[in-house]
């Protein structure tokens, strides 16, 4: 089945509203939020976002996540929003747990960041509530399911 994938949309339209949800919403809504360091996983060295998007996409238990908050890390020039948003649900699409997995423009390539937590689908309420979030079993997984060697240090996140 092919899931759409919504992260042109959401780098367009969820910035804006950002800025602006305090009049529009009346309270702050966090459309988006800034990456933590400790889910940075490596980078995908040489590689192009789109070609480790299908690659990931290529996997019959990995979804778009088009409803996770935008994630940003702060450059000279500005925020620098995430490139895609991706679930790998090994138990399927409402399985209990997810890797979530998340790409970004990187100087050498393909930037990852991931966490293992709930299923939103599963269990919303400790999902939101960041019951189990296990930052570094994703940054593990994210370094065997996209070859990220894990001896190399990366510096941080460029734009």
């Amino acid at each position: 089945m092919i899931w759409p994938d919504l992260i042109t949309f959401r780098r367009i339209v969820l910035p804006p509203l950002e800025r602006n949800e305090r009049r529009l919403f009346g309270r702050d809504v966090m459309f988006s939020k800034p990456l933590q360091a400790r889910c940075f996983a490596g980078a995908v060295r040489d590689a192009d976002v789109d070609d480790v998007r299908y690659e990931l996409l290529a996997m019959d238990t990995v979804f778009p996540v088009n409803t996770a908050t935008l994630k940003y890390h702060e450059t000279p020039e500005g925020r620098a929003y995430e490139c895609g948003s991706y679930a790998l649900r090994p138990d399927g699409f409402f399985g209990e747990y997810q890797y979530h997995v998340r790409l970004w423009n990187h100087e050498e390539g393909v930037g990852v960041s991931a966490h293992y937590e709930l299923n939103p689908w599963r269990r919303p309420r400790d999902h939101y509530a960041g019951v189990d979030w296990q930052p570094r079993a994703g940054v593990e997984k994210a370094w065997a399911l996209l070859d990220i060697d894990s001896s190399v240090g990366v510096d941080g996140i460029h734009k």
